[in-house]
């Protein structure tokens, strides 16, 4: 029987950077009774939803050493994976590291549940290697999913997406993802089909793109760089033998399904 497991992202060593953003204002933290790491530049509405200490800091007293300037705009893409590099992040915490993508100008993002369902602090990196808060929206009941949202400046780049009707076996696809580690990889492969995966028997879609630790979160693409699939586990073996090349993500209709109402 083939055996798939999830994407670890664990990582051996991770180098802690202090560095914080450097728009002004104020950023509130703090943990809900649900155990969700909350960041905001507003208050939590009443005391009762916030579990242990609220932590306030001041942001513009605290710019982040050696950032880069930020550009008042995103640079041209010259191709549509390349945009969907610009739109696409790294999610990082002290002991895990994942991928996450922009769906909204507001900086709404998707992201794998079982990338941030456990993270500490989490913080995006973007593709300019700016560096944000990152607030836990929602995370689904029903899939390896998850909404976030990059508390940084307004107007970011994001990426549309594709409905899974009318693929194609042999279609060329794209996953880009923080591979090993290595911010902003791109591998490119092929769908292969719709797969049942247990335990749950959901569906997801079979793709031949590599994937490696740190791609769970990502996005898969078409040619176009319209997003059919957000990339979550992989088979690693069968029967104790090593397996390449058999990837899944989570189809497009998902995240649609459970998140719409909060990304319109």
């Amino acid at each position: 029987m083939k055996k798939v497991f999830l994407i670890p992202l664990l990582l051996a060593a991770i180098v802690a950077l202090d560095g914080e953003s450097s728009w002004g204002g104020k950023l509130y933290k703090w943990v809900d009774e649900k155990g969700v790491i909350h960041f905001s530049d507003r208050r939590p509405e009443g005391p009762e939803k916030v579990i242990g200490v609220l932590e306030e800091r001041d942001l513009e007293d605290s710019p982040r050493a050696n950032a880069p300037p930020r550009p008042e705009t995103t640079p041209l893409a010259r191709s549509p994976i390349e945009h969907a590099v610009q739109c696409t992040f790294t999610i990082k915490s002290r002991s895990k590291i994942g991928t996450g993508f922009l769906v909204s100008a507001n900086g709404m993002a998707a992201t794998c549940k079982h990338v941030v369902e456990s993270m500490v602090g989490p913080t995006a990196v973007l593709n300019d290697q700016s560096e944000f808060p990152l607030q836990v929206v929602s995370i689904s009941s029903k899939y390896d999913l998850a909404l976030v949202q990059v508390l940084g400046p307004g107007n970011l780049p994001f990426l549309p997406l594709r409905s899974d009707e009318g693929m194609v076996p042999g279609e060329r696809l794209f996953a880009i993802g923080t591979s090993a580690g290595l911010q902003s990889t791109i591998t490119d492969g092929v769908f292969t089909g719709f797969r049942k995966v247990v335990p749950k028997e959901e569906r997801y879609i079979q793709f031949s793109a590599p994937v490696n630790q740190g791609n769970s979160g990502g996005p898969l693409l078409d040619s176009q760089g319209r997003v059919i699939g957000v990339v979550s586990m992989k088979t690693i073996s069968v029967g104790g033998a090593p397996v390449t090349g058999v990837g899944f993500a989570v189809p497009t209709a998902d995240p649609v399904e459970e998140f719409r109402y909060l990304i319109q």
